[in-house]
């Protein structure tokens, strides 16, 4: 039994309100021993819940910060605008390193373009008239006699033998001579450490039957010696020579053709032609 706490009327132990005055009256709490046994791990469990709440932030957090750090240290394809770099001295590090990675990007395209056309002109150098070109050219001012005949086919130079009566060593001899006096001749005029350069000024390819047969004819005609030209061109060129006393460039026309998978100088077959007919009567 308990009594009213305001007017004291005798009350049971479970009574919640008094039946006199209509007082509410204080109720003991009495913890059962189910309810000491879980209340430590509920509220544990409650306690790191809302730790793992507050934590889990400063994790991410701190995850953003070293992610962040990593990709800018390793520059993985960052940006200067990247949200992810906010100190100025970082931003500046990565426009560096996006500048210099455009300008070895510049570079390494530039080296391969130069290298392909590089190729590519040495490519058609040796695969067309033009090392035949470069041969009469030089063959100018140095080893004439060898250098005309490599630019004549072999058909032509027994031919040579037999209407001139000599030897190989012999036609290189006396066409090396004649170069030989042609260029003391532009000697006295131009003066000394001669030198001839040249540029293609445009070329005219022979195609057609009719101008290959005529071709053919006058070689026959003319060399006593029968070819079957496959390929043939007229190349007009500007000639250079250049001495210690002037220079002075012209126009030159050559004609060149293709026999037997090579090509050949019709210019160099004259000259061999005039040096080889005329050698006896000491021209030069």
């Amino acid at each position: 039994m308990k009594s009213c706490i305001k007017c004291g009327a005798m009350l049971s132990d479970e009574a919640l309100i008094c039946r006199e005055c209509g007082e509410a009256q204080p109720v003991k709490s009495v913890k059962s021993s189910g309810e000491d046994m879980f209340s430590m791990p509920y509220l544990s469990a409650n306690t790191s819940s809302d730790s793992g709440k507050r934590k889990a932030p400063e994790k991410a957090k701190k995850t953003a910060e070293i992610h962040k750090e990593e990709e800018v240290s390793s520059g993985n394809d960052l940006t200067p605008d990247d949200p992810l770099i906010t100190d100025p001295l970082e931003r500046a590090f990565a426009k560096r390193d996006r500048r210099n990675k455009l300008i070895r990007i510049t570079a390494l395209i530039v080296a391969v373009v130069i290298i392909l056309s590089t190729g590519l002109y040495f490519f058609t150098r040796k695969s067309g008239y033009y090392r035949t070109l470069d041969s009469y050219i030089d063959g100018m001012t140095s080893s004439g006699g060898s250098r005309y005949i490599s630019i004549v086919p072999e058909r032509y130079l027994l031919k040579a033998e037999s209407l001139y009566n000599m030897s190989r060593p012999e036609i290189k001899s006396t066409v090396n001579n004649y170069l030989e006096y042609v260029e003391s001749q532009y000697a006295n005029d131009y003066g000394s450490g001669l030198s001839f350069a040249y540029k293609i000024k445009s070329e005219k390819t022979i195609t057609d039957k009719d101008s290959i047969k005529s071709l053919e004819d006058s070689i026959k005609s003319v060399y006593s010696t029968e070819i079957d030209i496959s390929e043939a061109v007229d190349v007009t060129i500007k000639l250079t020579t250049e001495g210690s006393l002037k220079n002075h460039s012209e126009n030159d026309t050559i004609t060149f053709y293709k026999y037997d998978g090579s090509w050949y100088c019709l210019e160099a077959m004259e000259k061999i032609k005039f040096a080889c007919e005329n050698a006896g009567y000491q021209l030069w």
